[in-house]
């Protein structure tokens, strides 16, 4: 990692003293000119920026063109802002804003050497995960699957096992949780390793092609075949062959298969001469194979041929510590291959993934990541770099989970059966309940916060008066803050949403049009959700 730090500044003096504090850990590059910045972070590996905030530091700009330029060229490094007492104050308000951190003069150098050395140690996290957490391994050559799932242990130990045996393997899976990264995984792990690994993808082949993918043809078999093709059964040898999305495979093909599997014998397409199959073979499907079976698409001598050994891979909505791990995995490795330092990963972002049900499974995820990686700003990974799809229906996955446990306003009563009382509500439950005798509200058993009141209650705008409802309402300025310090799920949602905006906000300099216009929502309702927020 690169000990440069750029400093922008036009004082010789602070450059000389930053020198003499840092004690030479750290290169310090100088640059006085906001046209130039760029070019430098360009040809210069700099792990920090460090600008002088003072009267001179605009030099004929605004704060805001100043701040979102400056914002702008900066994209992998920490910023941190130097302020000098004769700063703007529009340009100290700006960079509250905008800089991850600032220190006002006379510099506490210690606190400047902290924030330079401070960075999140994302390979020691993920490294905490293997040391701190329950988990199985398995490491191949090149590959290796790690899972903190109870549920995957077993499976994990049996296909250590199958792998060192001469038996086919079924691989059941939803697409992209991973099948043909275990398929490789498996033939690493047998003693057939040094020979090939190769793959016929069945439901991309034509029903009149799969026969001569499988099992080559000779010279003269077909129109267009000017010379012999050896089929995928001879080029994997002595190797591995996988059958990728063998659920689709014709009836007469699945024939043929059986035959190769029970005698290892077969005929290229337009040949008479038998030939043998010494390749170990995989199986892999998206569906139950059991239930094509029952529905006469797929062949019950077949099926009971592939189901020796046989492995389901969990999808990845039912494996919620591994998409924590395989998250900041597919961070570092992408970060690598994109030459893009990360220095943090903002919990929230690992709790949008956890939330999500990720139809894709691991494909999407790791593809999810990588676009997170590419926009992050200045080597930090929010909530804001997914896609707003992600976000959006990963809130909504949180509220479709926990909604059938949602009590009904009218059969609310606290959990030691006292009946609510109008001290009790938050702003905004007295338009939904009406104070009454005893006997016209109905009890029922409810779970408590932390604090004592109802953990989940539906909320109405902060306006209902008291005439309405014999209960009198705090002021409407009160009711987010309220909201925010309940446990229920929509405080939790209120909680994320107003991290989402406030993260666009701060990438657009807060400007609204910008704003909306990422968040893909008109200007009046940000203006509402920054209202509801406090963020006006």
């Amino acid at each position: 990692m690169s000990n440069s730090i750029l400093v922008f500044t036009r004082d010789q003096n602070l450059l000389f003293e930053l020198g003499t504090q840092l004690e030479g850990k750290q290169l310090i590059v100088p640059c006085d000119a906001l046209e130039s910045l760029p070019e430098l972070l360009k040809t210069q590996t700099i792990s920090a920026v460090l600008v002088h905030l003072d009267r001179t530091t605009l030099n004929g700009y605004s704060p805001a063109r100043f701040i979102a330029e400056l914002d702008e060229a900066i994209d992998n490094a920490p910023l941190y802002g130097l302020v000098d007492q004769d700063c703007p104050p529009r340009l100290r308000k700006l960079a509250d804003k905008t800089i991850d951190d600032v220190l006002e003069f006379p510099l506490d150098f210690g606190r400047l050497r902290r924030l330079l050395s401070d960075r999140q140690d994302l390979e020691g996290e993920l490294a905490g995960f293997w040391s701190e957490m329950p988990h199985k391994e398995l490491h191949g050559r090149s590959r290796s699957l790690v899972t903190f799932t109870p549920e995957m242990f077993d499976t994990m130990d049996e296909i250590k096992v199958a792998a060192r045996h001469n038996v086919t393997v079924l691989l059941i899976g939803e697409t992209g949780s991973g099948k043909t990264f275990l398929a490789r995984l498996i033939h690493e792990l047998s003693d057939r390793r040094e020979e090939r690994f190769c793959t016929v993808a069945c439901g991309a082949l034509p029903p009149d092609l799969i026969e001569s993918e499988l099992f080559g043809y000779v010279k003269g078999a077909f129109t267009g075949a000017d010379r012999d093709r050896e089929g995928k059964f001879a080029a994997a040898g002595r190797g591995t062959l996988l059958l990728d999305e063998i659920d689709v495979l014709p009836l007469e093909q699945q024939a043929k298969l059986l035959r190769v599997i029970e005698t290892g014998e077969y005929e290229p397409v337009g040949s008479n001469e038998t030939q043998y199959s010494q390749a170990r073979l995989v199986v892999a499907s998206n569906y139950n194979l059991e239930e094509l079976v029952r529905s006469g698409n797929f062949r019950t001598d077949l099926y009971y041929r592939l189901n020796i050994l046989n492995f389901r891979l969990l999808p990845l909505r039912e494996r919620p510590w591994d998409i924590e791990y395989l998250a900041r995995k597919f961070a570092l490795e992408h970060s690598r291959t994109h030459n893009i330092p990360l220095r943090l990963i903002e919990p929230a972002f690992l709790e949008t993934l956890r939330a999500y049900h990720w139809p894709g499974n691991v494909r999407e995820m790791e593809n999810v990541v990588r676009r997170a990686v590419l926009y992050c700003h200045r080597g930090m990974l929010t909530v804001g770099d997914l896609p707003s799809s992600i976000r959006v229906a990963a809130a909504n996955q949180s509220h479709n989970e926990n909604e059938p446990n949602q009590p009904t306003m009218h059969n609310m009563t606290l959990h030691d059966d006292r009946q609510l009382q109008p001290g009790m509500l938050p702003a905004g439950m007295g338009a939904r309940i009406r104070v009454g005798s005893p006997n016209t509200m109905a009890r029922s058993s409810m779970p408590s916060s932390s604090h004592g009141h109802a953990s989940s209650m539906t909320h109405t705008h902060p306006m209902a008066t008291a005439t309405e409802t014999g209960i009198a309402n705090p002021p409407p300025a009160a009711a987010p803050a309220l909201r925010m310090q309940t446990n229920s799920l929509e405080a939790r949602v209120d909680v994320l949403e107003r991290r989402i905006i406030e993260d666009s906000l701060q990438r657009n300099n807060f400007r609204r049009k910008e704003t909306a216009a990422e968040l893909g929502i008109s200007r009046v309702t940000l203006y509402n959700k920054m209202k509801k927020f406090g963020l006006l």
